[in-house]
C-alpha cells in the first residue's frame, strides 16, 4: 500500500500513470455530465407525458358527464314539442303512458311531470306529485324562461315516495324545458329528476376501461369543492388541494401535489364546461394516480441511464489505463535503460537509437487518444439523439391518437357522418358567422317515415342498413357547402349556410325525391322502401339573436317536421313567420 500510494505522488508518478489518471478523470467528466443531461431531459419530457395523459383523462371524463346532461335536457326539449303536451290535463293517460315508458328504457330517471303555467303538476310519471304546487322548485322558475340543468341537490318532495338506495340519501339533478303554444307564450314546464346513480354508472363505465391500463382514481367535485364521487371514504368531504384551486382559476392540466392522506399524487385536473344550451354545473374532475407509481418509468430510466455510465466509465478507465501504457512504454524503456547504466549494470544499454522519433510517436499517440475521446463523445451524442427521437416518437403517437379521438368524437359509428354534437358546434358556429356578415342561413330536418315500424317488424339490424342507406343516398345530394349528420335515431339534418327560403326548399325536396327514387333497401329476405319527411326553415340572425339562433333554428325546423308528418310524409314543410 504505502509502495503504491509513493507511486502515485506528484513527483513519484510516471508519464503512463499520469495518463491513465488524465485518461479517466476525462471519462468521468464527460460521462457524468452527458448522462446528467440526458437524464434530466427524457425524465422532464416523460414525466409532462404521464401529466398530459392524467389531463387528457380529465377532461374526457368531464366531457362525458356534460354529454350525458345534454343528452336528458335534449330529452326535455324534445318532450316540450310533442303534440299534446300542450293539453297534459286532455291527453293525461297518454302522457303518463310515455312517461312510464321512458323510465323504463332509461331508468336513471327517476321522475318526469309537466307542470302548468302556475306551477301546478299536470301529469307524472306513475302519477307521482300530481297536483303538488312546484311553483317555488329551482327547476321549475328556471325552466320557465330557457332549457335548464340544476345543480345536484337532496330530494325534497320526492324523498319519502322513491327511497334511497343504501344508506345514502336519494340525491337528485333537474332538467326541465318551457312549453310553448303556437303563439310562443310560455303556458308550462316539462321537467325530470335524474337519479344521482345515473353518474355513478357513468363514472364506473368510464373508468373501469382506464384502471385496465392504468391504476387511477377518478374525484368528482362540487362548485364548492365536496366531493360528489369518488371513492366511498371520500364523499361529501370538502377537498382542498392546489389542483382543484387551479379548476376554480379556470385553469386545466396536471400538478404534483400532496392529499389530505398524506400521500403525494400527480392529479389532472379539468373543469365541465357545459354546453351551449345550458351553463356548466361548476363541477371538478380530477384524475389522480400515486407519485410512486406515475413516476416508475421515470425512476427506470434514470436507474438504465446509471448504469449505461457506470458500465461506460468502467470501460473507458481501462482503456485509459492500456492506452497510459502504451503511450509511456518507449519513455519507460528508455528510462529503466538509463538507470541501468547509470547503476552499471551488466549489459545495460539504452534502446536503438531514435532521436526524436519517439517525441512523434508520443505526439500521435496522444492525438490518437483524443480522436478515441472524439469518437466516444459522438457515440454518447447518438445515444442521446436515439432518446430524443423516442421521446419525440412518443408524442408523435400521443399527438395522433388525440386526434383520432377528436375525429370519433366529432362522427357517427354508424353512418360516418357528423354527430349530433359536431352539428350542434357548427351550426353555433355558421350563426354567429350568419349573425355578422346578415347572410341568411338554412336547416332542413329530416326524419325516416315509419322507422319504428321497420325496427319492430325486422329487426334493429334492418333499421342500421336503412339508416347507412339514407345515410349514402343524402351525402350524393348535399352540396360541397352544406354540412350532413346525423342528430338522432332515425333524424338527419342539413346545415346550408348562405342559402336563402327557395333555394333550401328545393334542397330538400332534392334530398325527398332521392331517397324515395333509391328504391327498397333489402334486409334478410324481404325489401323496405324507405321515405323521408323534411322541415325546412330559413332565418337571418340578428346580433342579439346569435346565442339563442341555434335553439331557434332547430325548434322551427321541428315544428315544419312534425307538420309534414301530420300532413302526410314523404314531402316537405317549410317553417314560416
Amino acid at each position: 500500500m504505502a509502495k503504491l500510494l509513493e507511486r502515485l505522488r506528484p513527483r513519484s508518478a510516471g508519464l503512463r500513470t499520469w495518463l491513465g489518471l488524465t485518461y479517466g478523470l476525462m471519462t468521468v467528466v464527460l460521462v457524468g455530465a452527458l448522462s446528467f443531461l440526458v437524464e434530466r431531459a427524457a425524465s422532464q419530457k416523460l414525466q409532462d407525458d404521464i401529466g398530459l395523459r392524467l389531463q387528457a383523462n380529465a377532461l374526457a371524463l368531464a366531457d362525458h358527464m356534460d354529454e350525458g346532461l345534454y343528452e336528458r335536457l335534449n330529452d326535455m326539449r324534445a318532450l316540450a314539442l310533442l303534440p299534446g303536451v300542450d293539453d297534459p290535463v286532455a291527453n293525461q293517460a297518454l302522457l303518463r303512458d310515455l312517461f312510464d315508458l321512458m323510465q323504463l328504457n332509461y331508468p336513471d330517471y327517476a321522475w318526469i311531470g309537466v307542470a302548468d303555467a302556475s306551477g301546478r303538476v299536470q301529469v307524472a310519471s306513475r302519477g307521482l306529485l300530481e297536483g303538488v304546487d312546484v311553483s317555488a322548485r329551482p327547476w321549475f322558475q328556471a325552466g320557465r324562461k330557457e332549457p335548464h340543468v340544476g345543480d345536484l341537490h337532496e330530494a325534497r318532495l320526492l324523498a319519502e315516495l322513491l327511497p334511497s338506495s343504501g344508506q345514502e340519501p336519494l340525491r337528485l339533478i333537474d332538467v326541465s324545458a318551457p312549453i310553448h303554444d303556437d303563439h310562443g307564450v310560455v303556458i308550462g314546464v316539462m321537467g325530470a329528476h335524474l337519479s344521482w346513480e345515473w353518474a355513478e354508472n357513468l363514472r364506473q363505465a368510464l373508468v373501469e376501461p382506464m384502471l385496465a391500463t392504468d391504476p387511477v382514481e377518478v374525484f368528482f367535485l362540487d362548485k364548492d369543492n365536496i366531493i360528489i364521487l369518488g371513492p366511498p371514504a371520500w364523499r361529501g368531504q370538502r377537498l382542498e388541494v392546489p389542483s382543484a384551486a387551479a379548476v376554480r382559476a379556470g385553469r386545466r392540466g396536471a400538478v404534483l401535489e400532496t392529499w389530505p392522506d398524506g400521500q403525494r399524487y400527480l392529479t389532472g385536473y379539468a373543469p365541465t364546461l357545459g354546453r351551449n344550451t345550458f351553463e356548466s354545473t361548476g363541477w371538478t374532475v380530477l384524475v389522480r394516480k400515486d407519485a410512486a407509481l406515475a413516476f416508475a418509468p421515470i425512476a427506470e430510466l434514470r436507474r438504465q441511464i446509471l448504469l449505461a455510465s457506470a458500465a461506460l466509465t468502467l470501460v473507458f478507465l481501462l482503456l485509459g489505463g492500456v492506452m497510459g501504457r502504451l503511450i509511456g512504454a518507449p519513455l519507460h524503456s528508455l528510462s529503466v535503460a538509463a538507470r541501468r547504466m547509470q547503476a552499471r549494470e551488466p549489459g545495460a544499454r539504452f534502446p536503438r537509437e531514435r532521436g526524436y522519433r519517439e517525441a512523434r510517436e508520443l505526439t500521435g499517440a496522444l492525438r490518437g487518444l483524443v480522436d478515441d475521446l472524439t469518437q466516444h463523445e459522438r457515440e454518447l451524442t447518438q445515444v442521446t439523439a436515439e432518446l430524443e427521437q423516442r421521446v419525440r416518437q412518443r408524442t408523435v403517437e400521443l399527438s395522433e391518437a388525440n386526434a383520432q379521438l377528436e375525429v370519433l368524437a366529432m362522427t357517427d359509428a354508424l353512418t360516418g357522418l357528423a354527430n349530433r354534437r359536431h352539428f350542434g358546434d357548427q351550426l353555433a358556429r355558421e350563426a354567429t358567422r350568419a349573425g355578422d356578415t346578415g347572410r341568411p342561413l338554412s336547416l332542413c330536418v329530416l326524419d325516416i317515415d315509419h322507422f319504428k315500424a321497420i325496427n319492430d317488424q325486422h329487426g334493429h339490424p334492418a333499421g342500421d342498413a336503412v339508416l347507412r342507406r339514407v345515410a349514402l343516398v343524402l351525402e350524393e345530394v348535399v352540396r360541397g357547402s352544406d354540412l350532413l349528420a346525423r342528430i338522432g335515431g332515425e333524424e338527419f339534418a342539413v346545415l346550408a349556410v348562405d342559402t336563402g327560403m327557395a333555394e333550401a326548399a328545393q334542397l330538400a325536396e332534392r334530398l325527398r325525391v332521392a331517397v324515395e327514387r333509391a328504391g327498397p333497401v333489402p334486409v334478410g329476405h324481404a325489401a323496405v322502401m324507405v321515405t323521408v319527411s323534411v322541415g325546412v326553415v330559413t332565418r337571418r340572425v340578428h346580433a342579439g339573436e346569435v346565442v339563442k339562433a341555434p335553439e331557434h333554428l332547430l325548434a322551427a325546423a321541428d315544428d315544419a317536421l312534425y307538420r309534414a308528418k301530420r300532413n302526410g310524409r314523404n314531402r316537405v314543410e317549410v317553417a314560416t313567420g
